[in-house]
């Protein structure tokens, strides 16, 4: 890109990035005056202070994981992670991926994009969510359906 980091939003959160506990300010943001710049930082220690205050943290739990005999290393869900949690490892002689857990927000875009359901959300499986639509809706099952809709 042009060498600076982009905040989570410009309005909402200008000096937090996308991942949680990390605080962006002064010329990492992009090139602006000293007061700028010190005033940034006040917001910068401010939001940092609020995370501090709290006797606990809570960070989602919910992350993807690989199954890495099914991963044909074909980095489809790495340009998808809008996070940068996931990379392209060697793995006894072939390609697989490899998810950073403090980076993953488990929103599952790179599931959907994997071509042979090798990535999942812990506890979002496939199959875990089709067996709660199948509970909610009598009749035929929901893979039933996936699969006369696939053709």
């Amino acid at each position: 890109m042009d060498g600076f980091f982009k905040e989570a939003h410009v309005k909402l959160r200008p000096v937090e990035f996308a991942t949680d506990g990390v605080y962006l300010c002064g010329l990492a943001h992009y090139p602006k005056f000293m007061q700028e710049t010190i005033s940034q930082a006040y917001g910068a220690a401010g939001r940092a202070l609020t995370l501090l205050s709290r006797d606990i943290v809570v960070a989602s739990g919910s992350v993807c994981e690989v199954d890495e005999k099914k991963c044909m290393g074909c980095g489809a869900c790495v340009e998808a992670c809008t996070y940068a949690a996931l990379s392209l490892r060697d793995a006894k002689g072939r390609k697989v991926v490899e998810v950073n857990p403090v980076l993953c927000k488990g929103c599952g875009l790179c599931n959907s994009k994997c071509p042979t359901g090798a990535i999942s959300l812990k506890h979002f499986t496939d199959d875990e969510i089709i067996s709660e639509i199948d509970a909610m809706i009598p009749g035929k099952e929901t893979t039933e359906q996936i699969d006369a809709a696939a053709g």
